[in-house]
Order: structure tokens, then C-alpha cells, then sequence
């Protein structure tokens, strides 16, 4: 519940409490700059640093989604810095989001809380449609989802993928397949076309040790 309470208040906290007059040192708010380039690999580590805070405060920085990385604490130097924190990224890939809490002894007239969007491991793209060799209900026809998954130009090989038939947004039926070496996948859906309606797919590549998770709902197929 207090990860949850947090991640609510970061959504909402783009920026700065606006006093800045009030804040330490004077007229400057508190900073997290982000000091890691290139791809984020599963498990690595990044470094960020915490500056214009109060010397000799405690920072503590920590993922807002997971609690399986414990929060890597810092004192606040002479310089108002924090020196390069090391912080390992959670070993699922995913979006997550890191961030430090400062009270406001430390920050300034407010307590603040600061934030990074962090991308770890690879984003996949997916296309997918879904296709039936008859658009009349009274043919029985079989549905069939298919598409690809890529990241960039290159296609996701070697992974499952669960597709999820609808028919006017409920789930009428859930089926699994493996992204053959181009990324493509296929799935037959048989005997599940029995009333008329719009039938869309949502295919999801879920979360690994390599890409994150991925969602993609379909354009609707109406059968009469």
C-alpha cells in the first residue's frame, strides 16, 4: 500500500514545490540527474546523483514498482551533492521509476519527492489483426490472430505470446503461441465465432528477462 501511495503522489509530482526562494541552498530546488547512457540491461546497475540538498542529510533512493532492490541510502557531502549513487535495476524488464524523498529540513521550505522514468531492457512493438475466410456468423468461420513482434527492425524470436479472442470487449477465449525467428505468430480459433458481433484480439508479450511487457488490441473484425 505504501509503494502504491507513493507511485500516486510521483504521478502527480512533475516538478518542484514552486517555492523556490525558501529552498537549500537559497533559490534552488533539489535535483536527481540521471548519469547512466545506452541501454538499461536487466539487473545492471545505474547511477544518478542527488544535489542542492542540505550536507550531511541521509538520501535514499529506490524503485517506486518493486521491493526486490533495497533502497541504496547517501550522505549529503559539503558540496550539496550526493556523489554518483549506484542503484541495481530490477531483473524483469520493464518501465519503472526511481526516486528519492528529501524532508524538508533537507530541502528546503517542503518536503519533495523526485523521480526518473527508467526503461530497462528492450521495448517491443506488435502488430497483429484478426482474419476469417467467411464474415457470416452462420458459416461457423474460424478466427485466426496473427502478426509479428519486433524491437526496432528486428524480430522478436522464440517467445510466447498470449492472445486473447474478444467479442464486444469480453474475453471469449485465451490461446498461447511461440514468435517463430521473424517474430511472427499465428493462432486458429475455432468454434468460438457462434454470435454476431465485433471480434478484436489483445496480444500481449509479457515481461522477461529481456523485453518488457507489451499489449496491442486489434481493429475490431464484424461479423454478421
Amino acid at each position: 500500500m505504501k509503494k502504491l501511495l507513493l507511485a500516486a503522489a510521483i504521478a502527480g509530482l512533475v516538478l518542484p514545490f514552486p517555492s523556490a526562494a525558501l529552498a537549500y541552498p537559497a533559490g534552488q530546488d533539489p535535483t536527481m540527474a540521471f548519469a547512466t547512457v545506452g541501454r538499461i540491461v536487466p539487473g545492471a546497475d545505474v547511477a544518478v546523483q542527488v544535489s542542492r540538498v542540505k550536507k550531511g542529510c541521509a538520501v535514499s533512493v529506490a524503485w517506486v514498482e518493486t521491493d526486490s532492490v533495497s533502497p541504496v541510502l547517501r550522505t549529503i557531502k559539503q558540496t550539496g551533492k550526493s556523489g554518483v549513487i549506484s542503484i541495481a535495476t530490477p531483473t524483469t524488464a520493464g518501465t519503472y521509476t526511481l526516486y528519492t524523498s528529501i524532508s524538508k529540513t533537507c530541502a528546503g521550505s517542503n518536503s519533495i519527492t523526485l523521480s526518473k522514468t527508467v526503461i530497462v531492457g528492450k521495448q517491443a512493438s506488435i502488430v497483429g489483426k484478426v482474419s476469417s475466410p467467411s464474415a457470416f456468423v452462420k458459416n461457423n468461420p474460424t478466427l485466426t490472430v496473427s502478426g509479428t513482434i519486433k524491437s526496432g527492425s528486428i524480430g522478436v524470436a522464440n517467445k510466447t505470446v498470449i492472445i486473447r479472442l474478444m467479442r464486444a470487449g469480453v474475453v471469449v477465449k485465451t490461446l498461447t503461441d511461440t514468435t517463430n525467428s521473424s517474430g511472427a505468430y499465428s493462432v486458429p480459433f475455432s468454434g468460438v465465432a457462434g454470435s454476431a458481433g465485433a471480434y478484436t484480439a489483445q496480444v500481449e508479450l509479457p515481461s522477461g528477462g529481456i523485453y518488457g511487457q507489451t499489449l496491442k488490441t486489434t481493429a475490431a473484425l464484424n461479423l454478421r
